[in-house]
């Protein structure tokens, strides 16, 4: 019974561990898609401003 007790809180750790990961990249990614906005807008911006 402890064995299968310690097993079952090694695949916690393990799925937190992927939880902590999709989490992070999630993150990361959601920082590339704001600084890839940003930078459209500015073009955007920029090619009106010269119209």
């Amino acid at each position: 019974m402890k064995q299968s007790s310690q097993e079952i809180q090694k695949l916690r750790a393990k799925a937190q561990s992927a939880i902590d990961r999709t989490s992070q990249l999630q993150q990361v990614l959601a920082q590339i898609e704001a600084t890839l906005s940003r930078k459209e807008n500015q073009k955007v911006t920029e090619k009106t401003a010269k119209i």
